[in-house]
């Protein structure tokens, strides 16, 4: 397939796809790369078709403001006992929800 599409050259090539693939981790095929080159090169395109209408005259877009949300008071309330907690942990120890480990922290630090 060639470079070019619909008459413009190709904005994002398939380099910059496998470029942007690695970055994020994302395992692409030979297919992947083509059709997202192709995708992304377009929505580019498309952008870029935007920015030459002329908007002369033409009022920013503001969002209308809302109503603020009214918050409910903050009032001490008795928490759930102990015993009523655990019984819905899928594993405690000592009193305590045991979790897996999350972060592995090196002795001494």
């Amino acid at each position: 397939m060639s470079d070019k599409k619909a008459g413009s050259a190709r904005v994002i090539d398939r380099e910059q796809v496998r470029h942007i693939a690695f970055l994020i981790r994302l395992a692409l095929t030979e297919e992947d790369l083509e059709l997202f080159s192709d995708q992304l090169s377009a929505i580019v395109d498309y952008f870029n078709r935007l920015a030459e209408v002329d908007v002369t005259g033409v009022e920013p877009y503001r969002q209308p403001t809302l109503p603020r949300r009214r918050l409910r008071e903050d009032v001490v309330s008795p928490s759930l006992p102990r015993e009523a907690f655990l019984t819905n942990a899928p594993d405690r120890q000592d009193g305590y929800v045991r979790v897996p480990v999350v972060l592995d922290v090196p002795d001494g630090a």
